[in-house]
């Protein structure tokens, strides 16, 4: 099982994410579009190459200002424009990883997913980092792009419509703040294949529901991210 996590949103000399380094197998770098500059790009690409560590492309919507977490109105070809000024940034790195909204958008409407995916098979992407079963992942696949099915560890999910989603970050259980539950989740997403979902309404668990993945991602601001980062080194090896 492959740990990856978002880095490179906080500058190139943010500890946390310096740190992380050392203890995961793929970086997830910020190449502009809501975070990451040239010196971020290059020390992390740096300390991935010293650590032997998997580089995918973080490109997003191009909103700084929200950290690329609210949905954009871009007509596609905005859109693609945007994302190939970032993904340059990064030359000769070929797995790709959307970041935010725009991951979370790409995987449930079907038609963005489709542009997407002809524009990164068209850019020279490899490898694309999704959700098993999502939009994005169907239409990855559909153009002959290689799917790494991706889960989070420590974010909730919730049900919509039998789709298996993000809990949304306004919610205030969005995100899992104890270490213990959220190598729970990750325990269970590995060896057993299915998360606990939860309720949104009244925050009860809801029903227990497959789930496949490859790769568990961190993100780098949350709170726990280092020492889960290092627990799951231990537990995955």
């Amino acid at each position: 099982m492959i740990v990856n996590a978002d880095i490179g949103e906080r500058g190139a000399d943010h500890p946390v994410d310096r740190a992380l380094m050392a203890h995961i197998g793929q970086a997830n770098i910020a190449c502009g579009g809501h975070a990451g500059d040239e010196s971020s790009i290059e020390a992390f690409l740096g300390l991935a190459l010293e650590h032997e560590v998997q580089v995918a492309a973080h490109p997003s919507y191009p909103d700084r200002e929200n950290f690329g977490r609210v949905s954009m109105d871009l007509s596609p070809q905005m859109l693609v424009d945007s994302l190939g000024e970032q993904l340059d940034r990064l030359p000769g790195v070929r797995r790709v990883k959307l970041h935010g909204a725009l991951y979370n958008d790409a995987c449930v409407h079907e038609a963005m997913a489709k542009d997407l995916a002809l524009f990164l098979k068209k850019w020279g992407a490899l490898t694309v980092v999704a959700p098993a079963g999502s939009a994005l992942a169907l239409a990855c696949e559909a153009v002959g792009l290689e799917l790494l099915s991706e889960a989070f560890v420590e974010r909730r999910y919730h049900l919509v419509r039998e789709r298996l989603l993000l809990v949304p970050r306004s919610h205030p259980k969005a995100s899992i703040e104890g270490l213990d539950d959220a190598l729970a989740q990750a325990r269970s997403i590995s060896a057993e294949g299915w998360v606990q979902t939860l309720n949104l309404e009244d925050s009860s668990d809801g029903p227990r529901v497959p789930i496949e993945a490859e790769t568990l991602c961190i993100h780098s601001d949350a709170p726990l991210a280092l020492p889960l980062a290092q627990a799951l080194e231990g537990l995955f090896g």
